[in-house]
């Protein structure tokens, strides 16, 4: 709640802006002259990513570097992202736009308020600045049950966990009424997560020590690690998630089961509920793209989960000089952070001709009508380069590595591909609506063509 007193003659914008300063909202209260609220100018987000992969380990891990991050005590935004002062794009500039797009008259506003100074810098709150009206210690318990909970997860597919493991793929945890639960909590991924428990209030344990405060969401910060304890003194099964709802279907999320709890008449099967909160990530996410153009037709089609991937690619000429094949394979991602897969799979090619081929490593082989079983592992390097090594049961060796949707440009994407079998292949594609794109391409085999690709 704001208590707002207006000056006489004096019409005050009250201004909300978003966290990552893209866009603003505002309004202004009273009658008379515009008096306009301090603007918050544009961040520089490059520099704030080349610090987050700069802390980032080989692993995926991040490393703190000995700061021990903890309760948002840490401005993000002036550490990692400072504001853009340029002189083409001056901060005045964005402050005029900003005014326009609100119907302000910025030649006759107050803009004496419009920046702040040094010593007016705006004060970002955190959860160590919360104090409890009452003292909120818990009673006294022999018995303490203590947590680590490590928020983990894969921004490139999109897997959310705790410890690695999805709510799908854990146990409930078992608490008993009358113990404390102390949960520790750490944020290995870079994204902040709200983390939010069902039907209690914990305590968030800050410098005011007995007058720590109570919350049910606690929004914790990449490498950030926060102590979070509550009393068990409820019964049945809650849910402790990330209140991103994205994530918490992704996989971010334990239940905790009270022992000895007595039936729920709002639940009569107990066995079926628990099943449908572990369907949100055990969902299958199909894909296909096909390209049609005028050296013939490249494609994938795909389904895969949280661990499992089942894909098909094909190259389809249009005559038997350009031949056909396919490659299908079904692997399992390895870690956290999914970098590894090793797959089996079978592959068919057909080309007219009679050609015999030969790869770096001095293999013979032929295009032919070849069938083989394969396996193989692939890896995801830095840049997101996949690093693909494979055998097939004809005693083949291949080496490749490719790149898809490199971005260019807001709707340009480009495609390579090398691999030691001397095949490559490099494309672009121009995206004009959610489902299609124009597409053009190279390739070793087909040599070059044009058309349209759809997506799925």
């Amino acid at each position: 709640n704001i208590k707002v007193v207006v000056p006489e003659n004096k019409s005050y914008e009250l201004r909300a802006t978003a966290e990552d300063r893209t866009k603003a909202t505002s309004l202004f209260i009273g009658n008379g002259q515009k008096v306009l609220a301090p603007f918050l100018g544009t961040l520089d987000y490059f520099a704030g990513m080349k610090m987050m992969n700069g802390m980032m380990k080989m692993n995926g891990d991040l490393d703190d570097m000995g700061m021990a991050m903890t309760l948002q005590k840490m401005d993000m935004n002036m550490v990692m992202y400072p504001e853009i002062h340029s002189t083409n794009y001056s901060f005045i500039q964005q402050f005029q736009r900003q005014s326009q797009k609100m119907n302000v008259d910025f030649s006759t506003a107050d803009t004496s308020h419009w920046r702040f100074s040094k010593s007016s810098k705006p004060v970002v709150l955190n959860y160590n600045m919360l104090k409890a009206p009452f003292n909120t210690t818990l009673p006294k318990q022999d018995s303490v049950k203590t947590l680590d909970f490590e928020l983990t997860g894969n921004m490139n597919r999109y897997l959310w966990t705790i410890n690695n493991r999805t709510v799908s793929e854990s146990d409930k945890i078992l608490i008993k009424k009358g113990e404390v639960i102390r949960i520790i909590l750490r944020n290995n991924t870079m994204m902040r997560h709200p983390m939010h428990l069902h039907g209690h209030f914990f305590r968030v344990l800050n410098d005011n020590g007995d007058f720590s405060p109570l919350k049910t969401t606690l929004d914790i910060m990449p490498m950030e690690t926060d102590t979070l304890e509550f009393e068990a003194d409820q019964s049945g099964d809650w849910f402790f998630h990330c209140h991103i709802l994205y994530h918490m279907m992704a996989g971010m999320g334990r239940v905790f089961e009270y022992a000895d709890s007595p039936p729920n008449p709002q639940v009569p099967d107990k066995k079926e509920a628990y099943k449908m909160i572990q369907k949100d990530d055990k969902r299958l996410f199909p894909k296909a793209e096909v390209g049609i153009e005028s050296n013939g037709s490249d494609g994938e089609l795909q389904l895969s989960n949280i661990r499992y991937q089942l894909n098909t690619e094909w190259r389809l000429g249009f005559n038997d000089k350009d031949g056909y094949e396919s490659e299908s394979h079904f692997g399992r991602y390895i870690g956290k952070m999914q970098w590894l897969m090793p797959y089996v799979g079978w592959d068919f090619r057909y080309r007219k001709g009679g050609h015999e081929e030969k790869s770096l490593f001095g293999q013979r082989n032929t295009k032919d009508k070849r069938e083989a079983f394969c396996f193989g592992v692939a890896y995801t390097l830095p840049m997101l380069i996949i690093a693909d090594t494979r055998l097939d049961t004809d005693g083949k060796v291949r080496v490749q590595f490719s790149k898809k949707d490199m971005a260019i440009s807001e709707r340009m994407r480009m495609n390579l591909m090398w691999n030691t079998d001397k095949e490559w292949m490099a494309g672009l594609r121009y995206i004009v609506g959610k489902y299609v794109s124009i597409s053009s391409h190279y390739d070793s085999d087909m040599g070059w063509g044009a058309g349209l690709t759809f997506n799925y």
